[in-house]
């Protein structure tokens, strides 16, 4: 028996629903293969109950076929499925995974199956560019049904509508959210696994206009895929955590008194200086060229410095022409200095804000990689009156290693120049004296060896930890969760 089954309000939607999930290399093509297949007996039924349907297809600008499954409950349910949509003018397909989430009063378990006709390319690329979409929805069925709907979106036109219904029954009246992206892992658009631009040597490059990129950024994209690359999804947004301990050299030392000038005098630095900050940090980034992404972060900085310094209590007396020979209680205070040998190590309190701009070059090859991380960032200490600039330069070296279906990890190794000047004023209390100071502190090793990984959960999601070091003198640790889209 037959029933039509009746929806209000959401019909054009349905393309949207669908499942997502990592598709390992090696089934992706079986995957393929078997969505095509579920198309065209999607196809074949309709054809059976609606003559018109081979005609409507074959003149058609495009079409989409979509299977999903769900399930509800009286409050909540959901349905996922997967599908595709196939472009009659160049014949390219696109796979797509679809989410959909209900609230309301109802109870449906069952299997749906849907064709979906684009009478021009506008209707098409709506639906490809997978969206977010609400509707207020209403439908029952029993058993096998089948039915035919037009309905019109605001901003859409009309799309015809073919339904069936394979199994299960249902009463459903919620409101509906529907989500859909196109599932990379079947689509070629040229999007890798890996999160830089890498060539497969062994493989032959595809043919002009094979895989069709499908984003804004980067530029020239195209050109590359036509070539054989394969490059990785163009936004991120990453979580940063940095640790970095270091020797520093003080230099440029100007002392005051009670909030005088501070003059430039004679001084020896400690050979013990160092500091040791941590700083979280947001970090956006965007591929602009194949080969070049560009970034930007802004975060927290905290952590102390010592500063060692010694001088002569005499050299500062002349240097601010202090008369020493009026009576005691006329005396300028830095006279208490005369003679003396000031000594002391001023541990300074670090707390402020830093600002990152740079850009990473990186090409690879087979899963081997080679990646330049240039940055410049900008430190604003406020407890201490500090500033500085800092910059970074890392060559790497790495491998891209395959683990557990589309998951792969990536083990680098190479070195990191940094090189750190902070302008440091405070103030330190010496023999009853309060010494004001302003000092510059540059860090004494610049470049270091470094090991790291990248752990690539999918396209989306990845983890790096990374670890430089010299001697005892300098060491940093650097982990980031990165996302992309």
């Amino acid at each position: 028996m037959q029933t039509r089954l009746r929806w209000f309000g959401s019909l054009p939607m349905l393309v949207l629903l669908g499942c997502s999930g990592n598709i390992p290399p090696n089934e992706r093509q079986t995957a393929r293969d078997e969505i095509d297949a579920t198309s065209g007996q999607i196809v074949s039924k309709l054809s059976d109950e609606y003559s018109e349907i081979p005609t409507l297809v074959n003149n058609a600008y495009g079409y989409a076929a979509i299977s999903m499954s769900g399930v509800k409950v009286p409050v909540v349910g959901g349905g996922t499925g997967i599908g595709a949509i196939y472009n009659n003018r160049d014949g390219s397909v696109t796979y797509i995974d679809v989410d959909r989430y209900d609230v309301g009063a109802g109870l449906a378990l069952g299997n749906n199956e849907a064709l979906l006709i684009f009478d021009d390319k506008q209707s098409l690329e709506s639906y490809r560019a997978g969206v977010w979409r609400f509707s207020i929805g209403a439908d029952v069925s029993f058993g096998e049904s089948s039915t035919h709907v037009s309905s019109t979106i605001v901003g859409d036109d009309d799309v015809p509508i073919y339904l069936i219904t394979t199994s299960g029954a249902s009463a459903i009246g919620s409101v509906r959210v529907v989500s859909s992206s196109v599932n990379y892992d079947l689509t070629e658009t040229g999007v890798g696994d890996i999160g830089i631009a890498n060539r497969d040597l062994n493989t032959d490059a595809p043919a002009k206009g094979a895989k069709k990129w499908d984003r804004a950024l980067p530029f020239y994209a195209q050109q590359v895929i036509d070539r054989g690359y394969s490059l990785p999804k163009p936004y991120g947004i990453s979580i940063i955590y940095t640790d970095t301990f270091q020797y520093m050299d003080i230099t440029d030392l100007n002392v005051g008194i009670n909030g005088s000038q501070k003059y430039p005098i004679e001084f020896v630095s400690f050979d013990n200086n160092s500091n040791n900050t941590q700083s979280p940090q947001l970090k956006l980034d965007a591929w602009l060229f194949p080969f070049m992404n560009v970034f930007g972060a802004v975060g927290k900085i905290s952590g102390t410095a010592d500063i060692g310094i010694k001088f002569s209590g005499n050299d500062l007396i002349d240097q601010m022409e202090a008369n020493c020979s009026l009576p005691p209680l006329q005396r300028p205070k830095v006279c208490l200095l005369r003679d003396a040998e000031a000594e002391f190590v001023a541990p300074a309190q670090l707390e402020g804000n830093n600002y990152t701009l740079g850009t990473v070059l990186a090409t690879g090859w087979n899963d081997y990689f080679v990646t330049l991380p240039i940055s410049f960032t900008y430190a604003d200490m406020r407890k201490n009156d500090a500033e500085g600039l800092i910059l970074n330069v890392s060559p790497r070296v790495g491998k891209v290693i395959p683990t557990v279906g589309s998951q792969s990890v990536a083990v680098y190794a190479g070195a990191t120049y940094l090189d750190s000047t902070l302008t440091l004023t405070g103030t330190y209390t010496f023999n009853g004296v309060g010494i004001d100071y302003k000092v510059k502190q540059s860090n004494t090793d610049k470049w270091a060896g470094l090991v790291g990984a990248n752990y690539n959960f999918n396209r989306d999601w990845s983890l790096m930890m990374e670890y430089g070091w010299k001697s005892d003198r300098k060491r940093q640790f650097v982990s980031a969760l990165n996302r992309r889209f």
